[in-house]
């Protein structure tokens, strides 16, 4: 049995994840083996996100389809069952009772429904990256084709690496937007700056200073215990040692800020061990000691306190910088801890794709100023080319091949090169491909992205506007007498105001003009 399809299936995939989320389009084919493909990696196939993925059964060493027990031929296969193995029945018959309580049925556990984070109040919109655009722009320059503004939108918004993203909380009641606090290390987003620098120190410490250890006499004192963090197991040393305290204070506002102290002193546990107490002392035989790498000249500091106020203080510019607007790159956008940030990020790309106006508006400004030409075709969808279109206003002056091709595009758009090659039955196609691409380049046909062709169609005709009726003078003007109706016994509707008049049609000669305003009879 062998199932050969004889159409190729195409798979969209979108991957979305509070990191990073990607759009990736996936061909596969799916073919009878044969020695020419069987490389094939079959995994492919397996179309589902990255995070669930998982390798494939192997059903190499499977022994084959177990029999089907409800089958009552296979009763007589089965091997006798040995009659010392059977426990004995109790009186009245059945099986002995089990003693004991019964163990608790196990139930499945309800699935966790992980709904995402609650978006950030932050407008968001998408700009072309220059250096791609620069180079996207040049293209396009050199192609004769004309694309669509709204595919070349999608084209930018398809990669983080081609775009960049502005930031800018919601404004308030007041009308005033808050800053945005941004690490210039990694282009990290932040609500304070307090988070920023804690992040730069905690993230970028290496390419803010270097830690020397130097040796030095470990303390001296009888110490039988060491107190230890309930949470973190970091050794504090003994409680009688005399910077037993100011150790403890310095690692809550370090490491367990969003703690009580209370509470977190109630969690310190106190141990005996010798080893303990040795490891403390063998810790405190060195001190530490940080130089500064953002100064000119190096500049040693004796703790970790000091250089964080030391570069808060001096570096604080280089390192944090603030602004009611933010740009970042693409790639930092889809990398950021903040998790409502990332969740109106992914919002705000998806609804952008899905309908990329303001980014088509974007580039479209950017667009005009070299020499592109934007223009309509059918559905009102805005094409762009460096060529500008125009009409054939008359095919007289034309090359026979040339009025041939204009008037078979008019006829069938949409047709492309095969076609047209076909239809008028072209004897030499390298002089009809010339003419085509001297069409091309002058505008009066206009070759799409996808290879259609489409000449514009001829100019509709010009309808005569009929002649205004000659103004009568003042002397034969009728007179109030002459214009109003004669009495009449039928009642006729009077004609609405708001309903505009028809156009006045020309009077032939021969025909006789009844007096103006007159009823008819």
């Amino acid at each position: 049995m062998s199932y050969t399809p004889s159409k190729t299936t195409h798979f969209t995939v979108l991957t979305f994840s509070r990191q990073r989320f990607t759009l990736s389009a996936v061909s596969t084919a799916m073919t009878t083996p044969t020695p020419d493909n069987q490389s094939l990696p079959l995994d492919e196939l397996n179309i589902v996100p990255e995070w669930l993925k998982s390798l494939p059964k192997s059903y190499e060493h499977h022994a084959g389809e177990a029999p089907d027990r409800r089958d009552r031929g296979d009763r007589d296969r089965r091997p006798p069952r040995p009659q010392g193995d059977r426990p004995p029945r109790r009186e009245g018959g059945g099986l002995p009772r089990r003693e004991g309580p019964r163990p608790m049925e196990r139930r499945a556990a309800p699935p966790i429904e992980r709904r995402p984070p609650p978006p950030a109040p932050i407008e968001i919109s998408f700009l072309p990256e220059e250096k791609g655009l620069a180079a996207m722009i040049e293209t396009m320059k050199h192609s004769p084709r004309a694309y669509a503004l709204f595919d070349v939108a999608k084209l930018i918004l398809n990669k983080p690496e081609r775009h960049l993203v502005k930031l800018a909380l919601k404004p308030g009641t007041d009308g005033t937007r808050a800053p945005l606090f941004l690490a210039v290390a990694d282009e990290t987003v932040f609500q304070s700056q307090n988070e920023a620098l804690r992040h730069v120190f905690r993230q970028h410490a290496d390419k803010l200073c270097r830690q020397e250890k130097k040796p030095c006499d470990p303390p001296k004192g009888n110490f039988t215990c060491v107190n230890r963090c309930g949470i973190t197991g970091e050794i504090f040393g003994p409680p009688n040692y005399h910077e037993y305290q100011t150790t403890i204070v310095r690692f809550h506002q370090r490491r367990l800020r969003h703690m009580q102290f209370d509470e977190f002193k109630s969690r310190i546990q106190t141990s005996q061990n010798p080893d303990a107490v040795k490891q403390w002392l063998e810790s405190r035989s060195s001190v530490t000691e940080f130089t500064c790498l953002q100064c000119t000249e190096p500049k040693p500091l004796a703790t970790r306190e000091e250089l964080e106020k030391h570069i808060t203080e001096t570096h604080l510019a280089q390192l944090v910088t603030s602004a009611p607007e933010l740009q970042i790159h693409g790639v930092a956008s889809r990398q950021q801890p903040w998790a409502g940030l990332s969740e109106a990020v992914r919002i705000a790309w998806v609804s952008e794709w899905r309908f990329p106006l303001r980014t088509a508006q974007t580039l479209s400004d950017r667009l005009r100023p070299e020499g592109f030409h934007f223009f309509k075709h059918r559905k009102g969808a805005t094409y762009v080319s460096h060529i500008r279109p125009k009409r054939v206003e008359s095919l007289d002056g034309l090359s026979d091949q040339i009025q041939k091709i204009i008037t078979f595009l008019r006829s069938h758009p949409d047709s492309v090169r095969k076609q047209l090659a076909e239809n008028l039955q072209i004897t030499d196609p390298d002089r009809l491909l010339a003419d085509l691409h001297w069409l091309i380049t002058e505008g009066s046909v206009v070759e799409f992205s996808d290879g259609r062709l489409w000449a514009l169609e001829n100019k509709p005709p010009v309808e005569a506007k009929p002649e205004p009726a000659p103004k009568r003078s003042k002397s034969t003007q009728a007179t109030p007498a002459e214009t109003e109706p004669a009495p009449c016994s039928v009642n006729v509707p009077e004609t609405p105001t708001d309903v505009p008049a028809a156009p006045v049609e020309p009077t032939p000669p021969e025909a006789v003009v009844p007096p103006p305003n007159e009823p008819g009879v």
